[in-house]
């Protein structure tokens, strides 16, 4: 199956278990702080929008999804995709954090993390997807630098 484009600048990094990723710039502090932690990461991006944007405009093919609505409520929002152990330990860590604390306690208030785990037709799904605010992404990698 072909790869989409990458549509962020992006480093070419090798993840604890050996294996190459590309990683986008803005990604890199706060994935290089998870590892360095023993968190496990599938995916992230640092604009889940743009990235659909940008790829829905190069693809010959349409997505499947990414429509303008789908864009327009992810543009902004960044994304950390992590298996759901894991995921539940760094909110757990966050959630002890003045920085964090609100933001991972309290949906849907402004700057608050978008957390779920999607349904699949045999159970849940192995990973949580955790977006939040693009903005957030130095305050993250500093937080994460403290522990």
């Amino acid at each position: 199956m072909p790869t989409d484009p990458l549509i962020h600048p992006h480093e070419t990094l090798t993840t604890p278990s050996g294996e190459r990723v590309d990683i986008d710039t803005e990604m890199l502090p706060v994935i290089r702080e998870l590892w360095r932690l023993s968190f496990t990461t599938s995916a992230c991006c640092q604009d889940v929008g743009e990235a659909t944007a940008g790829v829905r405009a190069k693809r010959a093919t349409p997505l499947g999804y990414g429509g303008d609505a789908f864009i327009d409520y992810h543009r902004g929002w960044a994304l950390l995709k992590l298996p759901i152990p894991d995921a539940m330990r760094l909110v757990a860590l966050l959630a002890e954090t003045p920085a964090f604390a609100d933001q991972v306690r309290h949906p849907w208030r402004p700057g608050s993390w978008r957390m779920n785990v999607p349904l699949e037709p045999d159970g849940l799904s192995e990973a949580a997807l955790l977006h939040f605010p693009r903005q957030q992404l130095p305050q993250l990698a500093e937080t994460l630098r403290d522990r």
